[in-house]
């Protein structure tokens, strides 16, 4: 069915369905749609998406700038070559020492000092008892390993939890150990730069840590967008606000060197490693978007410390999520708005492009949320809309079918869905009187006969050989309507297909387009007689003549109420019935089957350029009027 078309059948059906009947198709697949999928969701099936969608507007968002309070001291490749690694403890010790001096208020050591390295250790031991200075360490893994600091040095874990799709959107601030509680290295960094205790709590609530006056809630299983992973110790979202490169970056080898130091004063730093050859790199959603490969660990602990000391001074809130009451509200809701767009809105073409324009809306108005640290369920939300549409959609497009179906029947047998659903829709300027106005129209006329019919009836039992003729032209029938011809009438032994009938044709390519359709058409009918008789046992082979012309006809109705049917008329159909009649002239081709021949008009029709090779001998009526045939090429 063409978009056209479709269009009207979509307009008839839903003015056709009670509002009633609308209202609870809406209402059903609702529930149907919304239910399922906060089934999914809960689950964790649809985690995967979200976090994707997570991803991809975390990565929108960022601000350019580097972050504020927070300064890294990146050792790079070129500083590892020149110093080896591990770092030596001479040259850790005297960055520190450098950068205490500078007047930073605190400094993060993201390299493992688990073990001496080169001269300096004695001097190492004693920056790093400066309570100012943390240092990594490892919490034990599955089989008990550990890394540790030097005795008497403060230290914070520098684990970060990776998600199933190896992704780092989550940061672990402290855990439970038979030893007591161990911070994180960004927690014991962010205590430290503003002064506050690292385990403050909730007065109304010892199990929530505040910072500042901002309370930190943890991530709880099945909630938020985690719910297939492990949520244990107090987790929060990371929600890396800068772009890469995170915090801006100073070369280890200038602050040994004591170059710029003026820069630290007042800062928190990191001092991390930045080499491709040391494997301290994650995948984060900043990577998404920019391209980069990965994020340093040392970034990512920036990232963290910058969120904290944000919460600390009230510039930034935690991100929450909706509750499940809320979320699940907002579920349903998209999932009805979509099912009334298909099921209220009449014009298919109107509809697809409302649900396209409202899924965007709905995308990009619950995705900003995210920037005002609500986390909304945006790609549950997007999906209930999504299948809601669809869903009415579909259910509309059947009933339309059926409908054109009904229509079909009220008319004619003969008559395609198509023609059905145009006549009905454009009745009041189509019909009069209660059947189709006649006009004038130019059409494409295909005649097809069962050849030798007349001498195979009378070798055959009667009910055979209805049953023989009516196997072929019930197929020629569907193979008409399949190229969008309309049936004018079944010859007995025939059947006349019209193209371009009864809503005209007007413009050029409009009847060009009937002559093509007639002539694959016709192609199609051979192949059909082929396959038949490929299928025949014991009985006759199927022959069939196939004739074609173009030209203008007379359409309209014939008969009283209750028998009307819908007729074309005039010389192009009489010239297409003489033509058929004198292929019979020709030889047979290679597979036993008369060629399809037509007249030169429709050949110029199908194309005008062509040097179409003509064969003579076809009369008109009037006994003197020649008319030029061609032979239609096989595969045109």
């Amino acid at each position: 069915m063409t978009p056209k078309n479709q269009n009207r059948a979509w307009n008839r059906a839903s003015s056709l369905m009670p509002i009633w009947q609308r209202w609870v198709l809406v209402g059903a697949i609702t529930l149907i749609v919304g239910v399922t999928l906060l089934g999914l969701r809960q689950k964790g099936l649809l985690e995967p998406l979200e976090l994707v969608h997570y991803d991809w507007t975390t990565a929108f968002y960022p601000d350019p700038e580097p972050i504020e309070d927070v300064v890294l001291v990146a050792i790079s490749d070129e500083d590892l070559g020149e110093w080896g690694w591990p770092v030596p403890d001479s040259q850790l010790s005297q960055i520190i020492r450098n950068l205490l001096t500078a007047g930073v208020t605190t400094v993060g050591v993201d390299v493992y000092r688990d073990v001496p390295s080169g001269a300096g250790l004695e001097d190492l031991l004693e920056v790093l008892n400066d309570p100012r200075v943390v240092v990594i360490s490892k919490l034990p893994d599955h089989r008990g390993v550990q890394i540790d600091v030097p005795a008497g040095a403060r230290t914070g874990f520098s684990d970060i939890p990776i998600d199933p799709d190896g992704v780092a959107r989550r940061a672990l601030l402290l855990v439970n150990t038979q030893d007591g509680i161990s911070l994180s290295l960004p927690l014991q960094l962010a205590a430290t730069h503003t002064g506050q205790s690292a385990l403050k709590t909730n007065p109304d609530n010892p199990r929530l840590l505040m910072l500042g006056d901002t309370v930190v809630k943890p991530l709880a299983k099945g909630s938020n967008l985690f719910r297939n992973v492990d949520t244990a110790g107090y987790q929060i979202i990371i929600e890396y606000k800068n772009k890469l490169p995170i915090a801006h970056s100073v070369p280890a080898a200038e602050v040994l060197a004591g170059k710029g130091l003026e820069q630290f004063e007042g800062k928190a730093v990191v001092i991390g490693i930045t080499s491709h050859s040391v494997k301290d790199y994650f995948s984060t959603p900043l990577n998404r978007s920019t391209g980069a490969s990965f994020t340093f660990g040392a970034e990512i602990h920036a990232a963290i410390l910058q969120q904290l000391i944000d919460y600390s001074k009230g510039r930034l809130s935690p991100l929450a999520s909706l509750n499940g009451l809320f979320s699940s509200l907002i579920i349903l809701v998209s999932a009805c708005i979509g099912a009334c767009v298909s099921v209220f809105v009449r014009v298919a073409g109107n509809a697809v492009l409302v649900a396209l324009v409202g899924g965007v809306l709905l995308t990009l108005g619950l995705s900003v949320s995210q920037q005002y640290a609500l986390l909304a369920p945006v790609v549950p939300s997007l999906l209930a809309w999504t299948f809601g549409f669809l869903f009415g959609f579909a259910i509309i497009s059947g009933f339309s079918r059926n409908q054109r179906r009904a229509i079909a029947q009220v008319f004619s047998s003969h008559l395609s869905e198509e023609l059905s659903a145009d006549i009905w829709q454009q009745r009041k300027n189509l019909l009069s009187g209660g059947k189709p106005k006649s006009r004038r129209l130019f059409v494409t006329a295909l005649l097809a006969d069962i050849e030798g019919s007349t001498r195979i009836g009378n070798s055959m039992d009667a009910e055979d050989f209805m049953a023989w003729a009516a196997r072929l032209l019930d197929r020629l029938g569907e193979v008409a309507r399949d190229h969008g011809g309309f049936v004018e009438k079944y010859t007995g032994d025939g059947i006349l297909v019209v193209f371009g009938a009864p809503i005209p044709s007007k413009t050029q390519d409009q009847r060009k387009s009937d002559a093509q359709s007639g002539l694959q058409c016709a192609h199609a009918m051979r192949s059909a007689v082929i396959e038949l008789n490929s299928a025949l046992h014991n009985q006759p082979k199927y022959g069939l003549r196939i004739a074609l012309n173009s030209g203008e006809a007379i359409g309209g109705t014939l008969g009283v109420r209750g028998s009307m049917h819908y007729n074309v008329v005039g010389d192009t159909i009489n010239i297409a019935a003489r033509l058929e009649s004198w292929i019979k002239t020709l030889s047979p081709e290679e597979d036993g089957l008369q060629p399809i021949c037509m007249t030169i008009d429709t050949a110029r029709l199908i194309d005008a350029k062509l040097d179409w090779p003509v064969l003579p001998g076809l009369i008109h009526d009037d006994g003197a009027t020649e008319i030029p045939v061609v032979k239609a090429p096989k595969g045109c």
